[in-house]
C-alpha cells in the first residue's frame, strides 16, 4: 500500500512539474525598416458661391460681407474707422 501511494505521489509531482509554463528565451532583436510613403493630392477647387456670408478677422480689422442675389452688404472695421456699405 505504501508503494502504491508513493508511486501516485511521484506521478502527481511529475505531472505538476511538466504542466509548468516554460519561459522562452527571446530571439535576436528584429530589425525594423522604416518606409516613407509620399502622397500628393491636389487641393479641391474652391467653390464660388455668389450668395452667402463671409467673415474675415485679422490684425487689420474685421470684414463682413453678405450677398443674397442682387442685394449685398459689406461691413469693414479697421484702424479705428468703421465703414458700412449696402448695395441693392
Amino acid at each position: 500500500m505504501k508503494k502504491i501511494s508513493m508511486i501516485i505521489g511521484v506521478l502527481s509531482v511529475m505531472a505538476i512539474v511538466s504542466c509548468k509554463e516554460k519561459e522562452e528565451t527571446p530571439a535576436a532583436p528584429e530589425t525594423t525598416t522604416n518606409q516613407t510613403i509620399e502622397v500628393t493630392t491636389e487641393a479641391p477647387a474652391a467653390e464660388k458661391n455668389p450668395d452667402g456670408t463671409s467673415i474675415s478677422v485679422g490684425s487689420d480689422g474685421v470684414d463682413v460681407s453678405t450677398k443674397n442675389g442682387t442685394n449685398s452688404t459689406s461691413v469693414n472695421v479697421s484702424g479705428g474707422e468703421a465703414k458700412v456699405e449696402v448695395k441693392k
